[in-house]
């Protein structure tokens, strides 16, 4: 037996150890529900696999932790850099000039408030979920935006995978104009473009590959990029475990406005992972009272790094499911 087999045993059996410390010696870990009234979470054993956060008092209810299937946690909540980064999270950036995104450090929440009216879960015996929120977007003049969110969460329980899709639907109470601070790609700042659907991702992920479905392909630092895409993906090695990966990938879908809508990124090496899709990336959006705005996207988080291929197969799937 040659030095290279054996460090390989030896790199596999550390693995196999770790698995079984993670989740238990069962060869069937244990999948259950715990839920109380700011939170819903998934568990594999002790370990949360995805928790769903929505405290009535901070707004904008987010994903965090998320999990992969296998226990690799993929997001960072609230960063002393950006407190109001908030794992796998949707937030606008500005309504008629008040901000939504940024936050008071010392009370949670912006001067745009995102609030939580209602939630509602649905928990399947497969350990799939749906789960709905009714939102009000306020400013100091009242309410401008209704929203009716439903979160559709399959399964972990057998894939390398789960999906989390996102129907939103709004209605303009009064004219609403959406928009984000201008990104230099159209005279504007270099950080501009940032809002929407958006992901901080967690500093195990070393070395992250971003993957788009127009072939793009980028492991360096970078602010902006604004390029329309209908799918990106970012995945990196888990931290301290040799050849072992996970990821997360965002899907845009042909009945959203402006589809394929830019996607922002913010990366540097070792101090900070986020990127989000907005529709608004370009100019404004205008909603006339009465009027209404459907969004509809998909997370998928998973082990592994997956083909571009494979994940052009997913997105040809998710948009012809949901016409």
């Amino acid at each position: 037996m040659n030095v290279i087999r054996i460090r390989r045993l030896i790199c596999l059996g550390i693995q196999l150890c770790w698995m079984c410390n993670l989740f238990g010696q069962n060869s069937e870990p244990s999948f259950h529900w715990k839920q109380d009234s700011n939170h819903l979470a998934l568990l594999r054993n002790d370990i949360i696999i995805w928790q769903l956060n929505f405290n009535k008092n901070q707004d904008k209810p987010y994903f965090h932790p998320l999990r992969t299937p296998h226990g690799f946690e993929i997001t960072l909540e609230r960063p002393e850099d950006h407190p109001w980064h908030r794992g796998l999270w949707f937030s606008f950036k500005d309504i008629n000039g008040t901000n939504y995104w940024e936050e008071d450090v010392k009370k949670g929440v912006s001067t745009g408030r995102s609030i939580i009216k209602d939630v509602k879960t649905s928990l399947n015996k497969d350990f799939s979920a749906e789960i709905s929120i009714r939102l009000s977007y306020e400013d100091k003049l009242g309410k401008i935006l209704e929203e009716k969110r439903t979160l559709y969460l399959s399964s972990p329980v057998k894939d390398s995978g789960y999906s989390i899709v996102w129907k939103q639907k709004f209605t303009a109470l009064k004219k609403a104009r959406l928009y984000l601070e201008k990104p230099a790609k159209h005279g504007g700042v270099k950080w501009g473009g940032y809002a929407g659907l958006s992901y901080r991702g967690s500093l195990s992920l070393q070395n992250p590959t971003f993957l788009a479905s127009n072939g793009w392909k980028w492991s360096q630092d970078t602010t902006g990029y604004g390029e329309k895409v209908k799918w990106l993906d970012v995945h990196g090695q888990v931290k301290d475990r040799e050849n072992t990966y996970a990821g997360i990938t965002m899907f845009d879908h042909p009945k959203n406005p402006r589809y394929p809508s830019p996607w922002y990124i913010w990366y540097a090496s070792g101090k900070n992972l986020f990127f989000c899709t907005t529709f608004s990336f370009d100019k404004p959006l205008i909603l006339e009272k009465g009027e209404k705005m459907n969004l509809l996207y998909k997370t998928f988080i998973h082990d592994g790094q997956v083909p571009a291929e494979t994940l052009t197969k997913m997105f040809d799937v998710f948009s012809k499911k949901n016409k």
